[in-house]
């Protein structure tokens, strides 16, 4: 039978950001004024996985719940021991696809889907715990009463995909999933924010975001779907642009996009990336772009579409240039500490 899977990741590091002018960031005090509870949905659920769910049930739920996030309960701790992903599921989906060929070689092409899909169904979320690429010690989560800033700065200093919300900060209960992209939302709705930092908001997607940017990392979209999710995990991106043969941007592979993927038992690693890209919603819904010249008011409007998972940044030829996203966003806006009272 396919092996059960277990692996291992070189551990990284928290990210850094290059300093940033004091006056060229958000007036912390803006965001210290409100509370996490505020950005708190007035009817929601938090869908929470078992740790000894097995593998297939956590894809359904990613997928049936367009969830990016969902945390993982142990049973036998009773607490939150984790938060499972979309840019794990793209490791899992490799790392059980490459068992098949054992040693983690990869596998020939035109490998039974089926075969992939069996392995990966057999794995449990507790398989995963702490074989996958290292979290903060302990789980981080914050309090609905904590300021919107300690929530922001948390979700920038570890790098964190979500930021779990109790009504403690040592809770056993969560009552919400803090994502970047939200907290951008409901800073534009501040007009406070408009009003004292309109120069901020002002400067240009090139000279305020890029330099918070990765180098772009792309790929042809006659590579394989292998190819792609393998460039995906190693440079531990969230999405992927990618081009036609002139070097123009064809569509995007995002981590999101691998809930459909991977809960699809007829997906095949080894076909193309473009026949893969076709099995999903119209990518007029899924690649959002932006100018080198556009402002950051309006990548921060763009990206708090809860729709806009990134915007592929385009120079004037059309060349791309980087891949922006809400903790970009967030990273040039918020200062590298907190503010000092006194």
């Amino acid at each position: 039978p396919p092996p059960i899977l277990a692996y291992r990741l070189p551990p990284t590091q928290p990210k850094e950001y290059p300093p940033r002018d004091v006056e060229n960031t958000m007036d912390a005090h803006i965001l210290e004024q409100h509370e996490i509870f505020e950005l708190l949905p007035t009817h929601g659920k938090v869908v929470t996985l078992d740790a000894d769910l097995p593998m297939k049930h956590a894809l359904a739920a990613l997928a049936s719940h367009g969830a990016t996030c969902l945390p993982v309960w142990d049973s036998a701790l009773q607490r939150f021991v984790d938060v499972f992903s979309c840019t794990d599921l793209v490791d899992i989906v490799l790392f059980a696809h490459r068992a098949l060929a054992g040693a983690g070689a990869p596998p020939a092409a035109g490998a039974a889907a089926g075969d992939a899909q069996t392995a990966l169904e057999r794995c449990h979320l507790r398989d995963l715990h702490g074989l996958k690429r290292p979290r903060p010690a302990g789980f981080l989560m914050a309090s609905v009463d904590d300021s919107m800033l300690h929530g922001a700065l948390m979700l920038k200093q570890h790098a964190l995909e979500c930021l779990p919300i109790g009504d403690s900060a040592c809770s056993s209960s969560l009552l919400h999933l803090l994502l970047p992209e939200q907290l951008l939302a409901f800073l534009a709705t501040l007009p406070e924010l408009r009003t004292s930092h309109g120069p901020l908001l002002e400067e240009p997607v090139g000279k305020a975001l890029l330099p918070l940017c990765r180098q772009p990392q792309t790929v042809r979209r006659d590579a394989s779907l292998l190819e792609a999710l393998g460039l995906l995990s190693a440079e531990r991106l969230h999405a992927l642009p990618v081009l036609d043969a002139s070097g123009a941007l064809f569509d995007v592979l995002s981590s999101r996009d691998v809930r459909q993927l991977a809960s699809n038992p007829a997906t095949d690693l080894a076909i193309p990336l473009e026949e893969a890209l076709r099995s999903l919603p119209p990518k007029d819904s899924r690649v959002q772009t932006c100018a080198l010249s556009d402002t950051v008011a309006t990548a921060i409007t763009r990206l708090a579409d809860p729709e806009a998972a990134q915007l592929v940044c385009l120079n004037d030829a059309g060349a791309v240039c980087a891949v922006v996203t809400a903790s970009a966003v967030l990273a040039a806006l918020l200062p590298s500490s907190p503010p000092h009272h006194g």
